[in-house]
């Protein structure tokens, strides 16, 4: 009877964690948009009920129906119509989409920690919680009972809606293809307002039985909860509703609910007593289920694609063979830039000099993101654990082998770089949403058997992470070590640059443009995948070990898989297709922070800017400066346009034909 009775509170909790991949589930199948923001989005719910409750003593018949059936829907049909709308009629890129909802995410978290203090409260109790007996000693909670039938509801209900109704078929169609539904007489806004208003609704039930079943409210303990049926969401490919129950009371219910029984000292058949490092290790994988059934999901199952299709704006190839030529303003920029970094720490007080510090560092870890996502169009979501790998064999090695920190530093970025080659491994046959979620499965797990395990870090204490010195002159004070790192800044932006420049270039310009079109025509793109993150990552293991450097210790906080999440959104607002948005991202995610001199001030501004990114010039703040500069360059051509003598004709052949402008701009250049 106790493992009967384990498996029922199993299946119990499975139903609820099936209600949030649901959600998922049947927001990506509608829009084609994968919603970090569904935890986040449930935690609010569950808040606004437990304020209506307890706060303002409304009743549960009321204030629970109009929590559930107003609120979370209406948070969707606002998302839909101020947020999602522009990006979908401005046919977003997947990381302009995932951004948006980063920044839902925060904004969530932000609005639940400034409202509610993040103290945890005492989660609303909407369904009592007495025992059934359903036979001799074997006993179901009315709650548990009632999540199974919602389930079952919930999950019969889409899955008819979907497969044999009018609107279901609308909905296909309008992931399908926006423009050719629309032509066809479909109310493309309707559908996905209808969309986003039945995710967000399923959002908040999970969020208030979720409050119910852990016995408080907390905005991160609980956001955490429903991300967690990410895993399930994979499983069920995104689109399968049937598949997302079923891994959901499966493998997060049953499975775990067993797993809690599961304390190995001893070796089976052969009576041996396991080591203790392994009885460890199995303990941690407890915690972390979810996240090995999602790394498994994306390494071992084929056919993972993405619903709808891909923006189908020009990209780095096109756009280079159609647009203009570099304005001659931006080597004076550079310029400007480089003396304006100089003259910063003799300008700037001591107290300030460590947000210098971290900006640099920034800047080179943002700049491996626009390697891997600007120049070769791939997502990548587990950036903090290749930096903090960096950081921390950087630190290791300097620590326990007594090596020269410069030395040390190299060696933690080909460290971090291997880890690169091995994430792009599983990562070959993903790419979009899919690829984005490999790396973050990859991110948790070096976070949760790396960087929090004392048998690595060495400890609780930590490592050290001393500044370095050269030719025995030390570089520990805070003007000596910024210029190393304004050096090492120097250094990675121009591998940057000559990974985007040349031949080198246009391949993952092709590849990011179309990666059937670039193996059509002869790519290796397993080779250059491998490349590609490889080199990201060094940069991020030498931009994490210049950042531990700054704190003088490694702290594995700084790289918990969060601040992947953080990093990849301020780095798309800022404008990753050039490395002006590593410059421009590293300076405000830092330089907001000092100026409000408030911890996470930048995360929430910079939140803000992505819900809106689908209203911004360019779709990012480089773009908003591009625009702003070519207005400024527009009365000065109409002077000189003006001011010029009349061309003369221009040369043609014995027939009459005239070059085009692109013909006589490419042989100029030839020349």
């Amino acid at each position: 009877m106790f493992w009967v009775r384990l498996v029922l509170a199993g299946i119990a909790t499975g139903c609820v964690y099936s209600l949030a991949g649901m959600g998922v589930v049947v927001t990506y199948k509608a829009t084609g948009i994968f919603n970090f923001a569904h935890g986040a989005i449930a935690m609010i719910v569950a808040y606004v009920l437990w304020q209506m409750n307890h706060e303002w003593h409304w009743a549960l018949a009321i204030s629970a129906p109009l929590v559930l059936v107003v609120v979370g829907p209406g948070i969707g049909l606002l998302l839909e119509r101020l947020v999602f709308r522009p990006l979908q009629r401005k046919r977003a890129s997947t990381s302009e989409k995932l951004v948006a909802t980063l920044g839902v995410f925060l904004i969530c978290l932000g609005a639940a920690y400034a409202i509610w203090t993040g103290t945890t409260r005492e989660g609303p109790h909407l369904i009592p919680s007495r025992a059934i007996d359903l036979t001799h000693d074997l006993y179901m909670g009315i709650d548990q009972l009632v999540e199974v039938l919602l389930v079952a509801v919930v999950g019969a209900g889409l899955w008819v809606l979907f497969r044999f109704t009018h609107v279901g078929t609308e909905i296909r169609a309008v992931v399908d293809r926006r423009e050719l539904s629309e032509l066809s007489a479909v109310n493309a806004d309707r559908v996905s307002a209808l969309s986003w208003a039945m995710g967000t609704g399923l959002a908040g039930l999970t969020g208030v039985l979720l409050a119910q079943r852990a016995g408080g409210l907390d905005p991160f303990h609980l956001t955490l909860l429903v991300i967690e049926s990410f895993s399930i969401v994979v499983v069920a490919r995104l689109v399968s509703l049937p598949v997302a129950v079923a891994a959901g009371v499966l493998l997060l219910g049953v499975l775990q609910s067993l797993l809690t029984q599961f304390n190995p000292r001893v070796l089976p058949l052969l009576h041996t007593k396991l080591p203790e490092g392994v009885t460890n290790a199995i303990g941690q994988l407890k915690p972390n289920l979810s996240v090995l059934i999602l790394f498994g999901a994306l390494v071992f199952m084929r056919n993972l694609d993405e619903v709808g299709e891909e923006s189908a704006r020009s990209g780095l190839v096109s756009g280079a063979l159609g647009g203009h030529r570099r304005q001659p303003a931006t080597p004076a920029l550079v310029v400007l830039a480089a003396v304006a970094a100089v003259i910063v720490p003799f300008v700037m007080s001591a107290q300030n000099m460590t947000y210098a510090h971290q900006a640099l560092a920034y800047i080179v870890i943002f700049a491996s993101i626009v390697c891997v996502t600007g120049f070769a169009g791939h997502i990548t979501l587990g950036q903090a654990a290749f930096a903090g790998f960096g950081a921390f064999m950087s630190a290791r090695v300097s620590n326990s082998w007594s090596v020269p920190v410069i030395p040390a530093m190299l060696i933690g970025g080909m460290c971090a770089m291997l880890l690169g080659v091995v994430t792009a491994y599983p990562a070959l046959r993903r790419r979009g949403v899919f690829l984005g979620l490999t790396t973050l499965a990859i991110g948790v797990l070096a976070y949760s058997f790396v960087f929090t395990s004392n048998t690595f870090a060495g400890g609780p204490g930590g490592l050290d992470a001393p500044r370095p010195s050269l030719f025995g002159a030390s570089l520990a004070g805070n003007k000596a070590f910024y210029f190393f790192e304004l050096v090492c800044v120097g250094l990675m932006l121009l591998l940057a640059r000559n990974l985007r420049s040349g031949r080198l270039g246009r391949v993952l310009g092709a590849v990011r443009d179309s990666e059937v079109a670039a193996r059509a025509v002869g790519i290796d793109l397993r080779k250059y995948k491998l490349f590609i993150f490889g080199a990201s990552a060094f940069m991020a293991g030498i931009g994490g070990a210049l950042l531990s450097q700054e704190m003088q210790a490694f702290s594995f906080s700084t790289f918990d898989p969060f601040s992947s999440l953080r990093w990849f959104m301020v780095v798309i607002v800022a404008g990753v297709n050039s490395l002006s948005g590593a410059v421009i991202g590293g300076v405000a995610y830092v330089g907001l922070n000092a100026a409000f001199k408030t911890q996470g001030a930048s995360e929430l501004i910079i939140a803000a800017l992505a819900l809106g990114i689908g209203y911004l010039p360019g779709g990012s703040i480089s773009g908003l400066f591009s625009r702003a500069g070519t207005w400024l360059r527009a009365p000065q051509s109409l002077l000189r346009e003006f001011a010029a003598p009349e061309p003369p004709p221009p040369a043609t052949n014995g027939d009459g034909l005239v070059p085009s402008d692109f013909a006589r701009r490419m042989l100029e250049e030839a020349r």
